[in-house]
């Protein structure tokens, strides 16, 4: 992370509660919140920082997780479905006009990304 000040949320416990049973973060402390990690953890995903568009992804938490669910996620599933569907019908040569390598990924911001995905068909 380039920056990771800017990369992260900030946020203050109200009241005390345990991570994974064992550590207790009490009231008052602070928390830095990485949430471009959400997606990245190795017991989940194999090899989570390297771009697979054919991983099982089902798992992921993009909309939220718990309580804390995106309202219109499911409308912005179903969107993607068409989307990339339609793209993939209509223009089935798709693909990288550069390598994945050359590709310039987000570092600097609170959602990971790319800032350009060069394409040729």
């Amino acid at each position: 992370m380039d920056d990771p000040e800017h990369a992260r949320l900030r946020r203050m416990v109200t009241a005390p509660f345990a991570v994974k049973k064992v550590e207790v973060i009490r009231a008052g402390e602070g928390l830095i919140l990485a949430n471009d990690l959400g997606n990245r953890d190795p017991a989940v995903f194999q090899d989570p920082g390297r771009l697979d568009l054919t991983r099982d992804a089902r798992r992921h938490v993009a909309f939220g997780f718990g309580v804390h669910q995106c309202r219109g996620q499911s409308l912005a599933r179903l969107e993607l479905q068409v989307v990339y569907g339609t793209l993939y019908r209509r223009i089935p040569t798709l693909r990288l006009a550069t390598d994945l390598d050359a590709v310039p990924f987000k570092h600097d911001g609170s959602v990971y990304g790319v800032y350009e995905l060069p394409v040729i068909w």
